[in-house]
């Protein structure tokens, strides 16, 4: 089989399309049975020669995120070609709130751009992406999502697949601990992350916990103004920005403690990737409860969502770390590792082949 990855990221965003498009293109290369190409949105959009000439040659073609009008009549040329197409995504765009950073641009169409003279240009999109994301859900053959959830808010639109975000093992594996004191409980994120930091219960599950063990230190990782907002002592909390990708995995592995907390509606449309990349590591973890992690319940420890609850949790963890350290690398280890992408090739491979089917089935 051949496929085509359409990726949306840029450069200064790179994350969603390294999991949903990246990976898998990696993989199924290294596989030595199939063939990848990966593509870039604008690219797609201009429809140049070499673009064309990987999207005659794929037996399937997924779009990543962005399905504006221009990409919609990129998706309309190869589907009346008969070609098989899907979008892409991993988060629950129509569930946005007010304070997510990207709200303007899925709700209310607001872009902006910088000139050769460093001025920001605003503009705006109409109709806006959400109402044109719809469309092309309409458009589109099939989506695939790494979400249950995501799957059943979709399905009346449009045909929906499972495809986990499953994880490339390389930097993982190879990650090095550093020695510290203390105990550092770790979490990472952008700014879309802050409100199932804040609404969770666990910054005040925090604050209680460093008065009370004053051995423990909080680590935040990536986007400076959740840092910022993070209400801790200055003294007990320590900043990480972002660093590139292969070099993230150096940085979770020092974490004692990993967080995962969600909070609202659009966060149970996540997916497993932070508690996956704990497993890997042998880092201990404590998540939110809900349907986002339901299927690793028995990997780590599930929270419900008050401060009380958070507070006997990573006092536990912290009292008897050694126990949690020793519980991760069994089970939740294994099964981590039993998610690498390389071994999950023919599972994505033969979603792939059932959208084709049904399609060219009718």
């Amino acid at each position: 089989m051949k496929i085509t990855y359409v990726y949306a990221d840029r450069p200064y965003e790179w994350n969603t399309s390294e999991w949903r498009c990246a990976m898998p293109a990696r993989a199924i290369n290294r596989s030595g049975v199939h063939t990848a190409f990966l593509v870039d949105l604008f690219d797609f959009e201009r429809n140049s020669a070499e673009v064309q000439g990987f999207l005659d040659q794929s037996d399937i073609v997924l779009v990543e995120r962005n399905l504006r009008t221009t990409v919609l009549a990129a998706i309309q040329r190869l589907k009346a070609k008969g070609k098989p197409v899907a979008a892409n995504f991993d988060d629950a765009y129509h569930l946005m709130t007010p304070d997510n950073p990207s709200y303007p641009y899925w709700f209310e169409g607001k872009t902006f751009s910088v000139n050769e003279k460093g001025e920001r240009i605003e503009g705006r999109i109409d109709p806006v992406p959400l109402t044109q994301f719809k469309w092309g859900l309409r458009m589109v053959d099939a989506i695939t999502v790494p979400s249950k959830v995501l799957m059943r808010d979709w399905q009346d639109y449009v045909d929906a697949y499972l495809v986990p975000n499953y994880i490339d093992l390389t930097n993982y594996l190879t990650a090095e601990r550093k020695p510290h004191d203390g105990v550092i409980i770790g979490w990472g994120g952008s700014l879309s992350h802050l409100q199932s930091f804040t609404d969770s219960g666990v910054l005040e599950a925090l604050r209680r916990v460093l008065q009370a063990r004053p051995a423990v230190k909080v680590m935040i990782c990536g986007d400076k103004r959740v840092y910022d907002h993070v209400d801790l002592p200055e003294d007990r909390k320590v900043f990480q920005g972002f660093v590139p990708f292969s070099q993230w995995p150096g940085v979770v592995v020092n974490f004692d403690i990993g967080l995962a907390p969600l909070q609202g509606a659009y966060d149970e449309r996540r997916s497993w990737i932070k508690p996956l990349e704990y497993m890997v590591l042998k880092v201990p973890w404590a998540a939110s409860d809900g349907p986002a992690y339901e299927d690793i319940r028995n990997y780590g420890v599930l929270v419900q969502n008050t401060a009380e609850a958070w507070e006997q949790t990573l006092l536990d963890m912290v009292d008897r770390l050694e126990a949690y350290r020793e519980m991760a690398a069994g089970e939740p280890y294994r099964f981590g590792i039993a998610q690498g992408i390389d071994d999950n090739v023919d599972k994505i491979v033969a979603t792939y082949q059932e959208i084709i089917d049904n399609v060219q089935g009718g």
